[in-house]
């Protein structure tokens, strides 16, 4: 079972939509043990160690479906999981090179706010999928 205490998401920058912010807000009512962290800059040296699992987000990384991602992140068993969400510009290829996995959403491009709330969404359906939740099919 995949659980959220487990999942850490680092931003860059903060929500400055409400309507986004609002959808967050939704999610993480459901997932309170989520942690979202609004960051100016990636300390990507501090995430690094045998149990923590880095997967940047950007366009040119692996599309995985709802299902696919789900399995993804049952695999790593009791490993924290972090997702990195860069600013407009993405992430630089440095930190890029220190992940563990390029996660890709879509080949369609999205702001990098409303990126953040659909991995939310994502990870909200992943663990719902792990738990065989009705969402999923909803």
């Amino acid at each position: 079972m995949l659980q959220s205490n487990r999942l850490t998401i680092y931003a860059i920058g903060k929500i400055k939509k409400p309507w986004i912010r609002d959808g967050i807000d939704q999610y993480k009512k459901r997932m309170p043990e989520l942690n979202i962290n609004e960051i100016k800059t990636f300390n990507i040296k501090n995430l690094r160690s045998n149990n923590n699992i880095i997967i940047c987000l950007s366009e040119e990384g692996k599309q995985f479906n709802s299902v696919e991602l789900s399995s993804l992140l049952l695999n790593f068993k009791n490993k924290k999981i972090n997702f990195l969400i860069g600013d407009t510009d993405g992430i630089s290829p440095d930190i890029k090179e220190y992940s563990d996995i390029i996660l890709s959403l879509s080949s369609l491009t999205f702001p990098h706010e409303l990126a953040r709330l659909i991995l939310i969404e994502q990870i909200y359906r992943a663990i719902s999928i792990s738990n065989n939740s009705p969402y999923h099919r909803s």
